[in-house]
């Protein structure tokens, strides 16, 4: 199964302003910020819960952050959030498997005081406005979509046998170490990255299709997404960036 077409996304003016709901193609084409929430989830091991994604979705393939996805027309953000971390780690948006802390004060008590073992504990880190991401598309080429981005941080220790992930959604789950996403950032290991594309003969042209290529103009500019502002690639020669474990 593809990308939900007709499912309505919200959307939002360049102040964060509610400006109502449209199909998801629809708000990816028209111009305004699209909701969308991102969240990372790590072990007491140290490692990050990664998901892969369907061939036939957006970034078909490649591994992703632990839960994403759009907040749905009328949602909030911290609503679209828990629905989201249900729905791809539990197959039940309602899942009370699903804690998100009220602030740091709340997610510390949680985490003393809950099993990881069967749940996932998060709070909300940032909201950020205008990011601008490019993403593969099914079939070749890229897509340029703004977002209003909120994003989360949270642990859990549950088995990757206990997840019930979606089959038409994520591919599949797993752990990684920290020097394992070093690979997967820095393109040096045996699977593909996600992140920004640009074409091979970037600036040997004119560009004419301004609603699907865009040039990286840094983080102050907003063009670059949630992650790519919180993990970015650098050169090999970089290496005081790699984590020690």
């Amino acid at each position: 199964m593809g990308e939900p077409h007709d499912e309505r996304v919200a959307v939002f003016d360049a102040a964060g302003r509610a400006a109502g709901g449209m199909p998801r193609e629809e708000a990816k084409r028209s111009g305004l910020a699209v909701g969308a929430i991102n969240l990372l989830l790590v072990s007491a091991r140290g490692e990050v819960l990664l998901q892969q994604r369907p061939t036939d979705k957006e970034n078909g393939g490649r591994w992703d952050k632990s839960v994403g996805g759009h907040v749905d027309a009328g949602e909030g953000f911290d609503a679209a959030a828990q629905r989201e971390a249900g729905e791809e780690l539990f197959g039940d948006g309602g899942s009370p498997r699903v804690q998100l802390a009220a602030d740091a004060v709340d997610f510390e008590h949680r985490l003393a005081t809950g099993d990881l073992g069967r749940s996932v504990v998060f709070r909300r880190e940032a909201l950020q406005l205008n990011l601008r991401d490019v993403r593969l598309v099914p079939g070749g080429g890229v897509r340029n979509v703004v977002y209003h981005v909120a994003s989360y941080l949270g642990r859990t220790d549950v088995p990757l046998e206990d997840f019930r992930p979606p089959a038409a959604e994520i591919a599949g789950l797993r752990y990684a170490a920290a020097p394992e996403v070093d690979g997967l950032l820095l393109d040096d290991g045996p699977d593909p990255r996600a992140g920004r594309l640009v074409a091979e003969d970037e600036g040997s042209h004119p560009v004419t299709e301004s609603d699907l290529v865009a040039r990286d103009v840094g983080i102050d500019a907003g063009a670059a997404s949630a992650e790519e502002a919180a993990v970015h690639v650098v050169d090999d020669d970089d290496r005081d960036i790699r984590s020690d474990g």
